[in-house]
């Protein structure tokens, strides 16, 4: 134990110490929507797939309208590459400054309490101390968890509605422009959620190049 009597010798609960230190987009680093659907509450699961559905019929009614725009055809699979990518970093940024009402904030604030709590008490932690803190870490993983699948949700149901009201359809972009395997709408939606499950990793990415480590 230090000679603070804290809980900070702890391995776990520095970690969780330090979580709620840490900003959001440091937090839900290596989280998948995979991983995460696997801890994610059934409301957030709800949500998440709920939004995608919005946005499915969004995209259908611009489709149903004729305002789509005239379908984009990239000359090769690298130029659909490269459109997904740019299409995912316009949807994240765009997204960004709404995630402060995305789910978790509240967790981690308790999370944030409870460890101050107890590292203040001048004898050192209880187990009901310990028992405090491994609770509120375990809410905040499920906040996490449930706060990645609504940005899945939201993120992709946007990301549909751009695609019909823009014109690029990733199978359609694929396959050539006489390809109607699918429906047109089918295809945004296809590509909303292609394009929403890209928007984290490419998060990451972003936000390890603007917090890269400064040169010495």
């Amino acid at each position: 134990m230090p000679p603070s009597g804290g809980l900070a010798a702890s391995p776990g609960n520095a970690d969780a110490a330090a979580a709620t230190a840490t900003p959001r987009s440091e937090q839900e680093s290596g989280l998948s929507v995979v991983a995460a659907s696997q801890q994610a509450g059934a409301g957030a699961v709800v949500a998440g797939f709920g939004l995608i559905a919005v946005g499915a019929v969004g995209g259908w009614l611009i489709w149903r309208s004729g305002a789509s725009a005239a379908k984009i055809q990239p000359e090769d699979t690298t130029g659909v590459f490269l459109t997904l990518l740019v299409f995912a970093a316009a949807v994240e940024r765009i997204l960004e400054p709404f995630s402060r009402w995305l789910p978790g904030r509240a967790a981690e604030a308790a999370l944030s309490r409870t460890v101050t709590d107890v590292n203040s008490r001048v004898d050192g932690p209880t187990e009901v101390d310990r028992e405090a803190v491994a609770v509120a870490t375990a809410k905040v993983a499920r906040a996490k968890a449930n706060r990645t699948i609504v940005a899945w949700g939201l993120a992709s149901g946007l990301a549909t509605v751009a695609s019909s009201a823009g014109g690029f359809y990733v199978l359609h972009a694929v396959a050539g422009a006489d390809w109607n395997g699918v429906a047109v709408w089918v295809d945004a939606v296809v590509t909303g959620v292609m394009v929403g499950s890209g928007t984290k990793p490419l998060h990451d990415l972003i936000t390890r190049a603007q917090n890269g480590t400064p040169s010495p």
